[in-house]
């Protein structure tokens, strides 16, 4: 089932390697974030962690985020996506740096965690470094790992497509990724049964997995506060870090590549709807956890907010406010900028700043009860480029190794346009 035409063709496009300017760039971004977080570890260690802390929670819910963008068109047979989706699985490269970078902080949980040394009493099952530990690896290595097979079931046709035309390194991992090939429509169909088998799973382990780490990385920071939506509000926020992310590497990628015309306005259209109304669901989240908070007047509940909401950090809570929802909402609300990439990809650059300093709300005014002054300085700046250098690179291992577009078409997906295609494999651009 490699569709010709009538299926609606896809260039066979990826980098040939990493661009000289991408390059540089992302190795000077790593290395000013490595010597900026050693700094702040030898100047200020429990700074430097809640750093590392929130860049951690907003970029690997950014990078999961995508990925659950392309699992989700996947599964519900999106064909306006198919142009995107393999974009948006991209990130997944970044899925086991994350899982290695949340160690340093399990170590150092003494320096992260109030409760390492002053326990809450009643709560010592559940708040202590061991537990905390095992569940964090645990789940997060069971939906990393699913992320992974399903990424590996998505690709593994298109790479029995290619594997002849490749030669080096990429003959030999194409190879590898294609063991025990059983022919093209054969692979396709598998392909198709494993991922809308995966899809719900991922979906139900992501929702699960990272509701338990909004509890630990963020609500336990205030251990006599809590909040049933915290969970929800932490995972659909990385949901759409990952969607204004996927728009904007879109654009970025298929211009550099001389294949912006494979991505359509419509496409682009829909793209922008969907960030649109997960801005709206965003807002909805947010007023749905202040306003219990508000009316029931409960010290111990309205103690999270007014940290984040008064001085110093007041001026931060109301700009996440206006770049995540007063700015996108009017902004993408006329259908003129969803369907102009540039434009959409501002307001998505604009919303991700946003959501870097929702991120930054979520967790330094636990630290900083009191504070006179916004601690908000070269340290979370320069930890920051680290984390973002090593996304990049992350993506750059992803598109210098697989087809940026998805060239396969499941038969469901070409059965929703009425129309029978014949196998054909479609040419290659590099």
């Amino acid at each position: 089932m490699a569709h010709g035409a009538e299926s609606g063709d896809v260039p066979v496009a990826r980098f040939e390697s990493v661009p000289q300017g991408m390059a540089g760039a992302i190795i000077g971004m790593i290395v000013v974030g490595l010597a900026t977080f050693a700094g702040a570890v030898l100047t200020d260690p429990e700074r430097a962690w809640h750093a590392y802390q929130f860049n951690w929670l907003y970029f690997t819910a950014l990078a999961q985020g995508a990925v659950m963008l392309a699992v989700i068109v996947t599964i519900t047979r999106g064909q306006w996506s198919r142009n995107i989706r393999r974009i948006a699985l991209s990130f997944v490269a970044f899925l086991p740096v994350a899982y290695l970078l949340v160690i340093p902080m399990l170590f150092m949980a003494g320096r992260i965690f109030p409760w390492v040394t002053e326990p809450v009493p009643g709560k010592e099952a559940w708040l202590n470094v061991p537990f905390l530990t095992i569940r964090t690896l645990v789940l997060l290595g069971a939906l990393f790992g699913l992320s992974i097979v399903f990424a590996r079931a998505a690709l593994r046709p298109d790479l029995g497509l290619l594997r002849e035309r490749m030669s080096g390194r990429l003959a030999a991992l194409y190879s590898r990724m294609t063991a025990n090939w059983q022919g093209q429509e054969r692979e396709e169909l598998l392909a198709y049964r494993k991922i809308a088998t995966l899809g719900p799973v991922i979906t139900v382990t992501w929702a699960f997995a990272f509701g338990v780490i909004s509890w630990d990385f963020i609500m336990s920071l205030e251990p006599h506060w809590f909040s049933t939506l915290i969970g929800p509000f932490f995972f659909m926020a990385g949901f759409l870090s990952g969607l204004a992310a996927t728009g904007i590497a879109t654009l970025s990628i298929t211009r550099k590549l001389g294949v912006a015309d494979a991505v359509g306005s419509s496409q682009y259209h829909d793209l922008g709807k969907m960030t649109f109304g997960f801005v709206v669901f965003w807002g909805y989240l947010f007023f749905s956890q202040y306003i219990v908070i508000w009316y029931g007047l409960l010290p111990g509940e309205q103690s999270f907010v007014i940290h984040r909401f008064t001085a110093p950090f007041g001026i931060i809570a109301k700009l996440v406010f206006l770049l995540v929802f007063v700015v996108p909402f009017f902004g993408l609300l006329s259908a003129t900028p969803k369907k102009t990439p540039r434009l959409l990809t501002f307001f998505g650059g604009i919303l991700l700043f946003g959501m870097w300093l929702e991120r930054y709300l979520l967790v330094y005014p636990s630290f900083n009860v009191g504070a006179q002054s916004l601690p908000l300085g070269w340290q979370e700046i320069g930890t920051a480029l680290l984390f973002a250098g090593l996304l990049l690179a992350s993506l750059m291992w992803f598109l210098t190794r697989f087809p940026v577009f998805q060239i396969w078409q499941p038969l469901s997906e070409i059965q929703l346009k009425g129309v029978e295609v014949e196998a054909a494999v479609p040419a290659t651009k590099s």
